[in-house]
């Protein structure tokens, strides 16, 4: 009778823990602070609601691959902020609140808001938490990466040793055309025998337009008023500084062997029938020094603070015990055992 009792006890004990704890188990611990399956699943939940046919992978590697990337974002997530906490770094919540706000004010109610969050599959929390990590991990990274530099001279090397690849501006010119457009081109739709005729009519208009510049008409008002193209149509045609490798290959041939304000006679490409005419031409060099000298500067600091910021992810992993409690193991371990 008292076994009896005993087996009923514990197995209330287990439904209950099952109940209570259950739905929330443990995916990975990292030094303590553990990681609930809860989270991932809201995660892997939110950019559910995200795709736009609501599918998050082709198949089961590529969502076991996903949650994987999930769990050891937030066990990088929980890292940072424990260092955050050792080293009084912390985020306004003031900040935080006009985060939200602005998110609310692109709503036309709260209320809307509140549907937006919902159907999203989160609530107010998750996105404040959001928000938050975003701010502590860039306040980290300020401090982290606060004493990188770039000097002058690695400036001017990274010059040198790339101004006749990264720093050559291709020959170009710039140019105008006068479009007839193929009708099956204009309604999207599938080239037939049938639209022979409307092929014939984009060649009689081109022709036309042709014939009243060969009589002086002036190339940017015809533009206006015959060219199919709604883009340059307006501004006369204009298609501004073109470099070889930006357009279809028949009209970029036509155009390349054009002398400035010379015009083309009659090019036919998959869009239609086209006229084009050459309004100037530079021709290829390589950007000085002074030109890019600031755009390195920012490229080269970016670079080092990103490596320095990897760097020190890494450190903060390294220093760690990281266990995985799910069918899906992360990565950082095996990133531990590399760095080794």
């Amino acid at each position: 009778m008292k076994r009896s009792v005993i087996c009923i006890i514990m197995l209330l004990i287990f439904v209950f823990v099952f109940l209570f704890t259950g739905c929330s188990k443990t995916a990975a611990r990292v030094d303590g602070i553990e990681i609930k399956q809860k989270e991932v699943d809201t995660y892997i939940n939110f950019i559910k609601k995200q795709s736009a046919d609501g599918q998050l992978a082709q198949n089961e590697e590529e969502l076991k691959t996903l949650e994987a990337s999930i769990i050891d974002s937030l066990i990088v997530t929980k890292l940072l902020e424990k260092y955050a906490e050792e080293n009084n770094i912390t985020v306004n919540s003031e900040e935080v609140d006009k985060q939200i706000k602005s998110i609310i004010d692109s709503y036309s109610s709260e209320e809307d808001f509140k549907k937006g969050l919902k159907d999203m599959g989160i609530d107010r929390k998750f996105l404040e938490d959001y928000f938050r990590s975003l701010m502590l991990g860039s306040e980290i990274f300020d401090v982290v990466t606060a004493d990188v530099i770039v000097t002058d001279q690695e400036i001017k090397q990274y010059y040198d040793d790339n101004k006749k690849t990264l720093f050559v501006v291709p020959a170009r010119v710039k140019a105008s055309h006068i479009l007839a457009i193929f009708p099956w081109v204009e309604d999207n739709s599938e080239e037939t025998e049938e639209t022979e005729e409307g092929r014939k009519e984009a060649l009689e208009k081109i022709k036309m337009v042709e014939d009243k510049l060969k009589n002086g008409g002036d190339f940017e008002d015809l533009a206006r008023q015959y060219s199919d193209d709604s883009a340059s149509a307006a501004s006369g045609g204009d298609l501004g500084y073109i470099s070889k490798g930006q357009m279809i290959e028949e009209f970029e041939e036509a155009l390349f062997s054009l002398d400035v304000v010379e015009v083309s006679g009659i090019v036919e490409t998959d869009y239609g029938f086209h006229i084009i005419k050459v309004y100037d031409c530079e021709e290829e060099y390589i950007q000085k020094f002074d030109e890019v000298e600031e755009s390195i500067n920012a490229y080269l600091l970016n670079l080092y603070k990103t490596s320095k910021w990897e760097n020190f992810i890494f450190s903060l992993i390294e220093e760690v015990n990281i266990e995985y409690f799910t069918d899906v193991e992360g990565t950082l371990n095996s990133t531990e055992e590399e760095s080794e």
